[in-house]
């Protein structure tokens, strides 16, 4: 049991509380070291109450792993549906945009090791996520291929693609042994390349 008394329970849904107060955990604690009862103490929760939303502690990173993983989601969804860019210079945004969410998680080695965890443990998480991407990123094709922006006729086929292409800057190693303006650089002159060949 954690010898720390609980902390007076803060305002907002409980497992929002609680997902909060994991990720002070992680960041304090480390993510393999950070028990259930550390993570109660911190939302000022008994810890029988954090099984009543999480049944174990995996159940807890992928929770927190989904709620990153869903904020990377809807900044690229807002990409994709911002009808009032050219779909071209869409595609540009919404690649580099998707290739940089792997960085943000450099600046915060919890966040990666949370992630890292999650890859090996709860990899449905990431595979939803990435369906969800190449469904706005079908959308957005779809919709510069109607408007004779781009010359494929398979907007899905197209999207797994590009996809599997951007999914090199994905890779937290490569980002981790390079300079963020070097990465960037790279990162663009891959989209460049693409926007070259995906041009009608």
């Amino acid at each position: 049991m954690s010898h720390n008394p609980a902390k007076p329970a803060s305002p907002g849904p409980v497992p929002d509380r609680l997902l909060d107060a994991a990720l002070i955990c992680f960041r304090r604690l480390g993510s393999k070291r950070t028990r259930i009862e550390d993570i109660a103490a911190e939302a000022g929760v008994a810890r029988t109450a954090v099984y009543r939303y999480f049944p174990n502690r995996q159940a807890m990173v992928a929770a927190l792993a989904t709620r990153w993983l869903a904020e990377d989601e809807a900044r690229l969804a807002e990409i994709a549906r911002d009808h009032e860019t050219a779909p071209a210079e869409r595609l540009g945004a919404f690649l580099l945009a998707d290739a940089e969410s792997a960085r943000r998680y450099l600046a915060d080695p919890s966040l990666l090791e949370v992630l890292d965890e999650v890859t090996r443990r709860v990899a449905p998480v990431v595979q939803q996520h990435r369906a969800h991407v190449r469904r706005h990123l079908a959308g957005l094709l779809a919709e510069g291929i109607a408007q004779g922006a781009f010359r494929s006729d398979q907007p899905e086929r197209l999207a797994q693609t590009l996809d599997d292409l951007i999914g090199r800057f994905h890779d937290p190693q490569l980002a981790a042994d390079l300079e963020p303006d070097i990465w960037r650089a790279r990162a663009k002159a891959a989209i460049d390349l693409i926007l070259q060949a995906v041009a009608a």
